[in-house]
């Protein structure tokens, strides 16, 4: 296969790109429910594009254009009243369909002209979605199994670095970026991993040596990821967890990374597990902090004292290591990758089938997460 920069169409998403024009007929989450509260707005970046996110005086998330149709100004910085977003340089006031609906000193009868554009919101597992697409939303997909009770962990972290990077990651790199959580749970060598198209996307196994069992994975079109992350949290001494995760776009060389950690425990046992977790566990600030040092040179991996995040930071030197997209051009594929092939083959394939206005593959996520996954 030819791994060219100017080839890999679906690492570009803005707008009127082909894989742009992709990622806008699914659903994104854009934000954690639990950082927008009432009454404030947002600016938002998604899709190399500008948008304003905010909750109404009701309760709900809304998300509408990033200017004012009358002199361009920032809607973010505006007032919220009801569910409703005034401008704050002439207060012009929208509806949450972006309908102008109220214009200071002007002929109200003219408002219905005037309009930004509304996206349709929903908010699930501790996200706010958003659809940027044309015409009417597909359903949002659910996620029985993360319904459960238990403790739901939601996560929010910003990668400096192209989506594709982190959506590629593979089993394969276990035995290498995190091979010093590992090795101690008698997970040794370096694992088998191959691949096979499914009808929620891709399904990734993999095999190690000293162990009869295989791991299982599920990567969703298009950036979705679904695991019993089974290898890392036991290496932290977790039993067993259900995780998943989008890869958002913020633009060619950003995105965030929005994860759903579920430990389906209640009760006595819930309560020792929050009860055990350090303050640190929920600043994700020093993430990026130490991942950038490591990539300049300035302190090591084995520096780090507070090991809480460091699977997040293995990941995050690994990815933002790779560099702008244009260093592909220079990589060299083996077996290994097995995973990363099917992944770049199948977003090729559906590229180009709306390139060329055929049918595209209609994904199932919802039907697949109810399938027997983790190891079997």
């Amino acid at each position: 296969m030819t791994t060219k920069a100017s080839e890999i169409d679906y690492v570009r998403t803005g707008p009127g790109t082909l894989a742009g024009r992709y990622m806008r007929r699914f659903w994104h989450p854009v934000f954690r429910s639990q950082d927008l509260p009432a009454g404030q707005a947002k600016p938002l970046r998604i899709l190399g594009e500008d948008f304003t996110l905010y909750r109404g005086e009701t309760g709900k998330a809304h998300a509408v254009d990033f200017r004012c149709a009358h002199r361009g100004a920032q809607m973010s910085i505006g007032f919220i009243e009801g569910d409703c977003l005034r401008c704050f340089f002439h207060g012009w006031m929208y509806d949450a369909n972006g309908q102008c609906v109220d214009r200071p000193g002007e002929r109200q009868e003219a408002n219905k002209n005037i309009k930004i554009r509304g996206y349709p919101t929903e908010e699930y597992l501790g996200m706010i979605f958003v659809y940027f697409g044309e015409g009417e939303p597909p359903p949002l997909p659910r996620f029985p199994r993360m319904e459960e009770e238990g403790i739901l962990d939601v996560i929010a972290d910003i990668l400096p670095c192209n989506y594709f990077y982190s959506m590629e990651n593979d089993a394969f790199h276990f035995a290498f970026a995190h091979r010093d959580l590992l090795v101690d749970k008698g997970l040794e060598g370096v694992p088998e991993v191959w691949a096979e198209e499914s009808d929620w996307g891709i399904t990734t196994y993999d095999r190690w040596p000293n162990r009869n069992s295989v791991g299982i994975a599920q990567k969703g079109m298009p950036n979705v990821g679904y695991i019993v992350p089974a290898a890392l949290l036991l290496a932290k001494g977790t039993k067993f967890a259900l995780h998943v995760s989008w890869r958002v776009p913020i633009d060619d060389d950003n995105h965030i990374t929005l994860r759903a950690n579920l430990t389906p425990i209640t009760g006595e046992e819930a309560r020792k597990v929050l009860e055990s977790r350090k303050p640190s566990y929920y600043d994700r600030s020093e993430i990026s902090k130490f991942g950038n040092a490591i990539l300049a040179g300035k302190m090591r991996l084995e520096d780090i004292k507070d090991r809480t995040h460091i699977e997040f930071i293995q990941d995050y030197i690994a990815q933002v290591g790779q560099g702008p997209v244009s260093t592909r051009d220079h990589e060299v594929l083996g077996k290994s990758d097995a995973a990363t092939v099917l992944w770049r083959r199948i977003w090729r394939r559906e590229l180009k089938a709306m390139q060329d206005g055929q049918p595209l593959k209609q994904w199932n996520l919802t039907d697949k997460i109810d399938t027997p996954i983790g190891t079997v």
